[in-house]
């Protein structure tokens, strides 16, 4: 989530002429600001809550349910989208491939092994906290979903797959990429979330992640073709007019399309896809973008913490929670990777950074 994008790219070539190197340097800047959005939409979903009994434990047809109801099939797709753009900067090619595994093997496994550990022990001591299991039953917390840790182990799983693909070279031409999304499609569609909690290293959530990573891929590698201005008015227009349905159902009967059906792949598609081409810079999201991996593993523990407070101190307003919580969750975890920059092992295994 936190790679950096940056005119060194080997895609790019290293002699890159001046004004490419700006537009490239905007393009990351840009990719940052999303980052910011993907944050916001992730940490107010988790401050209000998924359902009537945590978070804000607001009603389902609270403005707050419903704002966090109208970004279901956009958040996690962004975040996925997001980081196939960024890999395509510097792919894993069959010279690139070992270093590649390397480096996401420190990047991704160290923090979900030891973030998930912190979090399972802390529900022992935080009445009512979502995840809580048995002594006895830790050691599913490392192969089956847990808590908001499901994302890390599909990703692993969506990132394995990729290098299978390159290694064949089954993205290298529009062509091949085409018939792997559609397949990647179809595999959303087709495999149901129902049985997500249970299903091992958080399989079926892959499934359900891979179509948006790969599309991110191809909006860099093929930005011809996807992100050329017919691509993007038709996203545009698709997203407008699902959006347009997703609302009036939410609104008007508190409900919402599950994950993995047709409606909420036409919006994460066609919304990722126009938003990487419309969205400006925006200096306070790119802030935030910047620290987008560790607001995500952490930003739980900072939420409950502002929740734990307001609960000592009586105060009961929904506003407050939420401005409170948002504040905690987004600004607790930066503070928290600053203050671990001058010790090399906890970095490494909280953060996953050198």
């Amino acid at each position: 989530m936190n790679d950096t994008v940056g005119p060194s790219a080997p895609a790019l070539g290293s002699k890159v002429h001046e004004s490419s190197r700006t537009w490239l340097n905007n393009e990351s800047l840009r990719v940052q600001t999303l980052r910011g959005v993907a944050c916001l939409l992730l940490v107010s979903f988790h401050v209000i809550g998924s359902h009537a009994t945590s978070g804000l434990r607001v009603d389902a047809d609270s403005i707050y349910r419903q704002f966090s109801n109208l970004f279901i099939h956009l958040r996690m797709p962004l975040f996925t989208f997001l980081s196939g753009f960024v890999y395509a900067y510097r792919p894993a090619t069959r010279a690139y491939a070992g270093t590649f595994a390397g480096k996401k093997l420190r990047r991704l496994p160290l923090p979900l092994l030891s973030v998930s550990t912190l979090y399972f022990l802390l529900t022992f001591f935080v009445p009512d906290s979502t995840g809580r299991l048995p002594l006895q039953q830790m050691w599913r917390i490392y192969l089956f979903p847990y808590v908001h840790f499901w994302f890390l182990q599909a990703i692993i799983l969506v990132f394995a797959v990729v290098v299978v693909l390159e290694s064949l070279q089954l993205l290298a031409n529009i062509r091949r990429y085409a018939i792997v999304l559609a397949m990647a499609l179809a595999l959303h569609l087709c495999v149901g979330q129902m049985n997500d909690a249970t299903s091992l290293f958080s399989a079926v959530h892959a499934a359900y992640l891979v179509p948006f990573f790969l599309l991110g891929l191809g909006a860099n590698r093929f930005r011809a073709v996807l992100l050329r201005p017919l691509s993007v008015w038709i996203s545009f227009i698709c997203f407008l007019g699902a959006m347009t349905i997703h609302s009036i159902t939410v609104a008007a009967h508190g409900q919402i399309a599950e994950p993995g059906t047709v409606l909420g792949l036409i919006i994460g598609v066609s919304g990722t896809l126009t938003l990487i081409h419309i969205v400006p810079r925006c200096r306070p999201l790119e802030l935030l973008g910047a620290y987008s991996f560790t607001i995500y593993l952490f930003h739980p523990f900072f939420v409950a913490a502002a929740r734990s407070i307001l609960k000592l101190t009586q105060v009961t307003s929904t506003e407050l929670g939420f401005v409170l919580g948002m504040a905690a969750g987004l600004l607790g975890p930066p503070v928290l990777e600053h203050a671990l920059r001058g010790m090399a092992l906890p970095r490494q295994m909280l953060l996953g950074q050198r």
